[in-house]
């Protein structure tokens, strides 16, 4: 079931959340309480810092399931510098962890929606494939490790 991706304007700044890509890592939680608090309705509130700040902490976001967009009919300012390359990385028990930009093909030869960072499953039980959904919490997971490099 893909649920819908939810809008947050605020200060000059609209925040996005597609529910879809969230692991729920919490570091926006964490990073800019005043504004992000799952405790209340209205879950996200730009207008409870800065944009600046607002966009640091959306930065922070390991999944891309926060967004941003400045202004008036702008569109979405990219979290990665296409200079930079790509950086592929395995969290501590956890998800693999994308940033950079590329486009992810799904089986169907199809682009898939894709943002320039996202955490991709490893434990095999997220609901939403190839996007980790933070089931490798609630299953225990862990990864194999041999203890040698290939």
């Amino acid at each position: 079931m893909t649920r819908r991706i939810q809008t947050f304007t605020g200060n000059g700044i609209t925040v996005t959340f597609d529910p879809n890509l969230c692991w729920h890592s919490a570091d926006c939680l964490e990073t800019l309480p005043a504004v992000f608090d799952v405790g209340r309705k209205r879950w996200i509130r730009p207008e409870a810092a800065s944009s600046e700040e607002v966009k640091a902490a959306v930065a922070k976001c390991p999944s891309g399931a926060l967004q941003f967009i400045l202004g008036e009919g702008k569109d979405a300012e990219p979290l990665t510098d296409e200079a930079a390359g790509v950086s592929i990385r395995l969290s501590t028990n956890g998800p693999i962890m994308v940033d950079g930009v590329l486009e992810l093909v799904g089986e169907d030869e199809q682009p898939m929606k894709y943002s320039g960072r996202c955490s991709l499953c490893r434990c095999g039980g997220t609901s939403n494939p190839p996007f980790c959904d933070g089931t490798h919490r609630k299953i225990g997971w862990k990864p194999k490790t041999d203890g040698g490099a290939r």
